[in-house]
């Protein structure tokens, strides 16, 4: 009582007025948000209604158009049945009768080589305005009879005595003598369009009390509408249906239909690179007006009721509102991250600060666990021992912040080049959390990197050896000519046959440099490649035949997969001396007991062919030096048998790699385009 006798009018009346202005401008707020809200429910459901008319319309098309891909097929087969006929001079007018009717084919004409019709299954009708004389479709049938072409799909026509329609097609007759044209009465077809047509779609979805208007536009005019729309704007007249015909989002806006507030929706059809007019989609606003209706009402009813009850209300409402709208975007956040992060190219690896994998995207799996099982939680170790390596160098400063570098780490038992690169995570405390590992293979690319040095180290060492062979060859021919007149033309007194010993050795030694002069020249020469279709069985038998007396000489088992997988197209004699020179090679690295293997296959557009062998093997340092000019590993070899086959498979836009391992055999992979 105390309390109420101090409190003065003035401040009664104050905090009454602090308290109503609250809850009316919360109320105000409110009736905004819901406001929104609907707008918002109306732009969602205006979105999947126009979607769903723009692939239903999408489908309509396609569907009409595999209806007459289908019925295209079907006359054509039955037009080249009629062909063979034709060719066997087996038709009739009764034959080509019993055909129409077993095949369901309403005309079959077949004209001569000028376009006169010279037998049908037209059955003759007395009286018909059209005689069975002097029909000529020269010109409609241009094109075969000229032999331009071997079919027409003339498609829908116009009969021309009825209101009817056909659809029809035309092949050519046998050594071009004329055309063979079938029809069939495409009233079924027509009918069938209708029933499933963009108009039908449109009436069916616009009964509904929430449509006001639903419409196909061009800039013509209207395409199709339902029954209720009578006019609606033209395209030309309004910026924002212009602004629609360029735009693949659906645009939305609120305007006056018939003098009442419509909210339309406006998406263009697109088809087959073209667009072909817009959809318009008017909702009623009926549902905004009953929330503004009721939140009017509400607002008079919440001014009766207490402030405090009132604005803790209000309170949870906002905050209930606030944490949905947050955990709504968060769930969007995650799944939009959750998708990028599953369908990078790029290998992302998470772990915590004990290297246990807390995530890892698909491609991590493909490239470094391939496996199956689930690895999250386990040790990065247990996965990959080589990364777990380079990621502590990181930790301990050998790389410093985010460097990415190219390091080769043995995986599979083959060496990836991975670009690779670090960063730690912090937490808000500035202690690291986890790390992130994110990987690109660049194994690939590093291979054509080496294979393109290695071409063009080939090819300069080509180009030396041309130029020092022809700088070499004029002098090296004239010793060669004087030591043949000293043998010849001068007579020694004394130590007479160690002086033509002399002479001899020196001829000798001047052809063998003739003959490294002619390598230099024949390395260097460009190759004429003549490539040519070749059947693979055929082809490679050859090659078997080449080597299987050797094998079985060498007691070495050569493992030959033969079969015939089509035709490749390349130069057989140029491509066969690069297998020659290869197997060669796995033959003689190959000791007694030993195998030799050849398989030939097709990947994707490539032609590949690998060549394998259990022998000697060879060193890691050496495997980058084997395509160059002269270097060979053989007392008696030349150096030039890899270094020929290089050049002969880069002549064909193809590779060519090794792989090998000291004492664990060498295995060749030619790659061929097709």
């Amino acid at each position: 009582m105390k309390f109420l006798q101090r409190v003065r009018p003035g401040g009664v009346i104050a905090i009454t007025i602090v308290i109503a202005a609250v809850m009316i401008i919360s109320s105000i707020v409110e009736l905004s948000e819901s406001k929104k809200e609907t707008i918002h429910l109306l732009t969602e459901s205006s979105y999947s209604l126009i979607e769903t008319i723009r692939q239903s319309s999408l489908n309509t098309l396609n569907s009409s158009e595999e209806i007459e891909n289908i019925i295209t097929e079907r006359l054509l087969n039955n037009a080249f049945l009629i062909k063979q006929l034709d060719s066997l001079n087996l038709l009739t007018t009764n034959k080509l009768i019993e055909i129409g009717k077993k095949n369901s084919i309403y005309r079959i004409n077949i004209f001569d080589n000028k376009g006169n019709r010279i037998l049908s299954n037209r059955i003759p009708e007395p009286g018909h305005i059209h005689g069975e004389e002097n029909i000529n479709r020269y010109f409609e049938l241009y094109k075969i009879l000229t032999g331009e072409e071997d079919e027409i799909i003339i498609g829908l026509k116009d009969a021309e005595f009825t209101n009817a329609q056909r659809y029809a097609i035309a092949v050519s007759r046998v050594n071009n003598r004329g055309a063979i044209v079938v029809n069939l009465d495409a009233a079924d077809f027509l009918e069938f369009r209708k029933k499933i047509g963009i108009g039908k779609i449109i009436n069916d979805l616009s009964d509904n009390h929430r449509i006001k208007y639903l419409a196909l536009q061009d800039s013509i005019g209207i395409l199709a509408a339902n029954s209720t729309l009578d006019s609606i704007s033209s395209i030309e007249s309004d910026a924002f249906l212009e602004k629609a015909l360029t735009s693949d989002s659906i645009l939305t806006r609120i305007i006056y239909y018939k003098g009442e507030e419509v909210f339309e929706a406006v998406m263009r059809l697109y088809y087959e690179g073209e667009t072909a007019g817009l959809f318009r989609l008017g909702l009623t606003m009926e549902e905004v007006k009953l929330v503004e209706e009721r939140m009017t009402r509400r607002l008079v009813l919440i001014s009766l009721i207490l402030a405090a009850i009132s604005i803790i209300t209000l309170s949870i409402i906002f905050t209930n509102q606030t944490l949905k709208s947050v955990s709504t975007e968060y769930g969007k956040f995650k799944s939009f991250t959750a998708s990028v992060l599953e369908n990078m190219g790029d290998a992302v690896i998470v772990t915590d600060t004990m290297f246990n994998i807390t995530l890892a995207n698909k491609s991590a799996q493909q490239l470094l666990f391939n496996t199956k099982e689930l690895f999250s939680g386990k040790p990065l170790e247990s996965f990959s021992p080589p990364l777990l390596i380079e990621l502590k160098k990181y930790l301990a400063g050998k790389y410093s912040g985010t460097e990415t570098l190219i390091t080769p780490i043995r995986i599979d038992k083959e060496d990836k080049f991975l670009l690779l690169n670090f960063s730690t995570n912090l937490n808000t405390e500035g202690t690291a959390e986890s790390y992130t590992i994110v990987i690109r293979d660049f194994t690939e690319v590093h291979k054509l990197e080496e294979e393109t040095k290695r071409n063009e180290k080939l090819s300069a060492m080509g180009e030396l050896a041309s130029g020092v062979a022809h700088e070499i060859r004029n002098p090296i021919n004239a010793i060669g000519m004087i030591a043949q007149r000293l043998d010849k033309e001068f007579i020694v007194d004394n130590n007479s046959d160690e002086y033509h010993n002399i002479t001899s050795l020196l001829r000798h030694e001047v052809n063998r440099i003739n003959r490294i002069i002619t390598q230099f020249l024949s390395y260097a020469k460009p190759l004429d490649i003549q490539i040519k279709p070749v059947n693979t069985k055929e082809y490679f038998n050859e090659l078997f035949l080449l080597f299987d007396a050797q094998s079985k000489h060498k007691n070495i088992t050569l493992n030959f997969e033969l079969k015939d997988i089509g035709v490749i197209n390349i130069d057989p004699e140029l491509l066969k001396q690069t297998l020659i020179n290869i197997v060669q090679n796995a033959f003689d690295a190959t000791d007694k007991n030993g195998n030799v293997e050849i398989k030939y296959s097709f990947s994707e557009n490539n032609f590949l062919i690998e060549i394998s062998d259990d022998g000697r093997g060879i060193a890691e340092e050496n495997l980058k030096r084997i395509f160059d000019l002269y270097y060979t590993s053989k007392k008696d070899g030349n150096g030039l048998g890899l270094s020929i086959a290089q050049k002969i498979v880069a002549q064909h836009n193809g590779s060519i790699s090794v792989k090998s391992k000291l004492n664990s055999g060498t295995k060749f992979i030619i790659s061929i385009p097709q």
